[in-house]
C-alpha cells in the first residue's frame, strides 16, 4: 500500500472514533449546574471548601476571554476516572485550554501595541494569563498523578 493510502485510511479511521469530551467544574457544595452536577456529585466536599474536578461529559466553550483556566484554581484538582479514553479527552482539553489562553495573550500584547487597550488593561490581562497558565501546570500535574496512580 501506498504511503497516501496508508495515511487517508487512518484520518478515516481516526474521525470515525466518538470524540471524548471533558470540561472543568468547580465544585463547592451547592447545586452544581448542568452536566457539571453529576461529576460533582462524586467529590467530597467540607464545608466552605471548593474542590475543581473534571467532568468528562462536559464540553467546555472556549473562547476570545472565556477559558475555564481563567475561573479557578486547579489547586487539588480530582480526576475521578484513569481509563485510556477519559484521561486523553482530559489532556486534549488542557492543551485546548492553554491554546485559547495564548491566543487571548496575543490579542491582549496586539490590542496594546495598537493603542486598543490602556497599560492598566493590558496589566489586568498579562495577570489574567499568567493565572491561567499556574493552573494548566496545575491541571497537567493532576493528569500525571492520575496516570500514574491508575488502579
Amino acid at each position: 500500500m501506498s504511503k497516501q493510502l496508508l495515511a487517508a485510511l487512518g484520518l478515516v479511521w481516526i474521525s470515525s472514533m466518538p470524540a471524548a469530551a471533558a470540561d472543568l467544574c468547580n465544585c463547592c457544595g451547592v447545586a452544581a449546574a448542568g452536566s457539571c452536577a453529576s461529576a460533582c456529585q462524586a467529590v467530597e466536599i467540607d464545608a466552605g471548601q471548593c474542590i475543581p474536578t473534571v467532568d468528562f461529559n462536559g464540553k467546555a466553550e472556549i473562547g476570545p476571554g472565556k477559558n475555564a483556566l481563567y475561573e479557578f484554581s486547579l489547586r487539588n484538582l480530582q480526576v475521578s476516572r484513569t481509563d485510556h479514553g477519559s484521561m486523553e479527552a482530559f489532556r486534549r482539553l488542557l492543551e485546548k485550554l492553554r491554546r485559547g489562553a495564548e491566543a487571548d495573550r496575543k490579542a491582549a500584547l496586539r490590542d496594546r501595541r495598537r493603542g486598543g487597550i490602556d497599560e492598566a488593561e493590558a496589566s489586568l490581562r498579562a495577570n489574567r494569563y499568567d493565572d491561567a497558565i499556574v493552573n494548566y501546570y496545575l491541571g497537567a500535574q493532576a493528569y500525571r498523578l492520575a496516570k500514574h496512580n491508575k488502579p
